[in-house]
């Protein structure tokens, strides 16, 4: 339960980051471990060098994890690369030579070892922090000096040295390429995710901007109209003129016209799209990172079921993304046949993986057979918003249930004739 809450409590971006960061972690891992493996295929002459080549292995390994998670970070936006950790990094590099060398005093080819692995290690650490053309060199640089020093160590068989030089460019080369691609993928990932809020916000700031224009539009012209008729009507209740009557119920015709407009532009704002909202769902739930599927159309139901349907898919998928700790998500919309001489029945499913043992089994809402009213509690996956939902589809003669299936699944299930004039009923509902 512990492992699945600190799972679902991050976001796409976070997963992907944590996906492209351990990827390479345990790359260089992986490399330290294949070095050590390596080196103990050999006999052991040396059993202190060996141990202290082991312990200097391990924190070799660890301080440049420590210096490509710094370097990550800084590419990200983070503070800048401590020093320290390169410091640290680099003396344990060369002291990682230096032991290695002690360790293994007669084995030529694992003379070479302590170079291959460790200057490999730093170099690819170094892969955030360093451009093109220094990861280059560095590679270069590495692979030339294993050739060399194995050269010397032979008594000058270049021939002999040439394949650690070899080794050591390719297998340290593809290293630093996909530690390069793994950082270039993390900073467009966060990229991405920045410029989608910052598309939101937007969108939010647009939408605004429009609500005031059009609020402005509507009432600005009226508003000034009957401040401009209460002032003359004052002037002529003053002189006692009768003409101060006809100008208030001026204002009075002014002030209802107004109010007609206001809940005309309310209504346009308030009123959703089925279709819209299936959409926007399945975006939200997966940018939530829970695997959406949506079975049926909005074209299988009647317009004004459409509308209901809209709101209760807007509030159940709002409390799945809050409520719940779902790793999947399934919306169905379709038609069913009616009981007896009823018509049809449009029906919307939201079922949902993320029930918690403390939700009922099963919990059911307002409408079903001998079912007590239903106030939405019992369940963290029932809002107080759903619950409001649900009496008002009630009232248009339909149902809304909600509660836990065997297995596991919390299912929302909305059932309205297909005949139902609700959007005239939702609308007015506070």
């Amino acid at each position: 339960m512990t492992v699945s809450w600190w799972w679902n409590e991050r976001s796409s971006p976070q997963r992907i980051d944590m996906y492209i960061r351990w990827g390479v972690y345990l790359g260089l891992v992986g490399w330290s471990v294949s070095a050590l493996l390596f080196a103990m295929a050999f006999p052991i002459v040396n059993m202190a060098g060996f141990g202290a080549f082991v312990v200097v292995a391990i924190v070799q390994c660890v301080a440049c994890i420590a210096v490509l998670r710094a370097g990550l970070n800084n590419l990200l936006g983070g503070p800048r690369l401590d020093r320290r950790l390169i410091g640290a990094a680099v003396a344990t590099t060369a002291a990682g030579v230096v032991v290695g060398i002690w360790a293994f005093p007669n084995a030529d080819l694992m003379n070479v070892q302590p170079i291959l692995s460790f200057a490999g290690a730093l170099t690819m650490a170094l892969t955030p922090v360093l451009n093109r053309r220094a990861l280059l060199w560095g590679v270069l640089l590495g692979a030339a000096a294993n050739t060399l020093y194995y050269t010397l160590r032979s008594g000058g068989d270049w021939t002999g040295a040439l394949p650690f030089g070899v080794v050591y460019l390719v297998a340290v080369g593809a290293f630093v390429v996909f530690n390069r691609l793994s950082a270039w993928m993390l900073v467009l990932v966060w990229e991405l995710d920045e410029s989608r809020a910052v598309q939101a916000r937007l969108a939010v700031a647009e939408e605004r901007l429009r609500f005031a224009r059009d609020f402005h539009d509507v009432l600005g012209r009226n508003l000034t109209l009957i401040a401009v008729t209460s002032d003359l009507a004052a002037q002529f209740a003053r002189r006692g003129d009768p003409q101060a009557v006809e100008r208030m119920l001026e204002v009075r015709g002014i002030a209802h016209e107004s109010a007609r407009e206001v809940r005309e532009l309310v209504s346009g704002y308030r009123a959703v799209d089925l279709g819209a909202e299936l959409a926007g769902a399945r975006s939200v739930l997966r940018a939530a990172g829970i695997a959406a599927r949506v079975i049926g159309e909005s074209g299988n139901v009647s317009g004004d079921a459409q509308v209901a349907f809209a709101w209760v898919l807007r509030e159940a998928t709002t409390n799945v993304i809050r409520h719940s700790k779902a790793g999947v998500c399934t919306i169905e919309l379709g038609v069913e046949p009616g009981n007896g001489t009823d018509g049809s029945v449009a029906v919307l499913r939201v079922r949902n993986d993320g029930a918690m043992a403390t939700d009922p089994q099963p919990s059911v809402g307002p409408g079903a057979a001998g079912a007590e009213p239903w106030n939405g509690a019992g369940s963290r996956q029932v809002g107080h918003g759903l619950a409001g939902l649900g009496e008002r589809v009630t009232a248009l003669g339909g149902e809304v249930t909600a509660g836990v299936e065997p297995g596991g699944w919390f299912t929302v299930q909305a059932r309205l004739p297909m005949d139902v004039p609700a959007f005239a009923a939702l609308e007015v509902a506070p």
